[in-house]
């Protein structure tokens, strides 16, 4: 990339300065701008935009192997940085946004709650113990997919002990938050707006948690 003239003419050309003969000339705006210019040459360098293109690359081929591959992509595209190209880590940034969500729903079930009565009182009420819990399974397995990796290598059947862990709670999560809509389908006279979003977010966290097992059975099964 050729650097414009006005940043050489920084390079080549001496500084002035009004400054008095017996004192240091101020290069503080010169520095400055040799500053800025490293930054931006550094930001669009051809190493660091190919490595951020291989890892969104790989998250979309990572993506491939769930049921919502674009919803996939999308909610995993922005940790290209951090996943890179690692199947461990792309399964670990997939429970976190599961997770984020999981507590977005359940935050939603408990105002809700707060305003309804009788059986639509109850059905949230059972959505948020269920989806607390479907928070914690959440936990338990991104902690059990973090010791795959030296669980891999130490050998033995400790990588298996923590695949079949972690797997168990990301399942248990999905059939939680799947308990928390049936709860709803008898419901008689219908739902009211706020609860039909409710619902629809509920099954939009399902589709994230189903992404995150299935990366992560990806994972453990090669």
């Amino acid at each position: 990339m050729a650097i414009p003239s006005f940043h050489l003419n920084l390079l080549t050309s001496p500084i002035k300065s009004s400054s008095p003969p017996n004192r240091k000339p101020n290069l503080s705006h010169a520095m400055a701008s040799l500053l800025l210019l490293a930054a931006v040459l550094t930001a669009i360098s051809p190493t660091a935009v190919s490595a951020t293109t291989n890892s969104t690359d790989f998250i979309s081929r990572s993506c491939s192997v769930t049921l919502y591959p674009n919803l996939c992509y999308t909610s995993l595209k922005h940790y290209a940085t951090t996943v890179k190209q690692s199947p461990l880590t792309v399964a670990i940034a997939a429970a976190d946004v599961s997770l984020v969500k999981i507590k977005d729903a359940v935050l939603q079930a408990a105002v809700l709650r707060r305003g309804s009565t009788g059986r639509a009182s109850a059905a949230l009420r059972d959505c948020v113990d269920l989806l607390r819990t479907a928070a914690h399974l959440t936990k338990q397995s991104v902690a059990a997919t973090q010791k795959l990796g030296l669980a891999a290598q130490s050998g033995g059947s400790s990588f298996a002990w923590e695949a079949s862990n972690a797997q168990t709670w990301m399942s248990a999560a999905l059939t939680n938050e799947d308990t928390c809509i049936d709860g709803f389908h008898d419901f008689r006279g219908g739902a009211g707006s706020s609860v039909k979003r409710f619902l629809a977010k509920v099954g939009r966290v399902e589709k994230y948690t189903s992404n995150a097992l299935a990366l992560l059975s990806a994972l453990v099964d090669g």
